[in-house]
């Protein structure tokens, strides 16, 4: 099973069937996750470079408030996709906390 990987989840019977039959869907929450998952990273960056000396985040860097509007965005994005597809669950930070997992 190991040497198997990844693969060994096609052994799911659910989880098979919804890889065959909309592959589609799960590429695009996978772009969007790693999406979110790069700006994570870029903000924590960003976020060290801007530290002062006593460890509080310069204000002044712009691209910090740009980076959390980006998160929100493709939260949203994420959010009404769902909702159009049927899902229930409308609670957005909810949806970005799980995103992250």
């Amino acid at each position: 099973m190991m040497a198997e990987g990844p693969l060994v989840i096609l052994r799911l019977p659910k989880i098979r069937q919804a890889v065959i039959a909309s592959p589609e869907p799960m590429l695009w929450f996978s772009k969007k996750r790693m999406e979110l998952e790069m700006l994570l990273l870029e903000s924590v960056s960003r976020a060290l470079q801007c530290m002062d000396a006593n460890g509080g985040v310069d204000s002044s860097a712009a691209i910090l408030p740009e980076i959390c509007r980006l998160d929100k965005v493709i939260t949203l994005e994420v959010t009404q996709r769902m909702l159009v597809e049927g899902c229930a669950v409308n609670d957005v930070t909810d949806i970005n906390k799980r995103m992250y997992m």
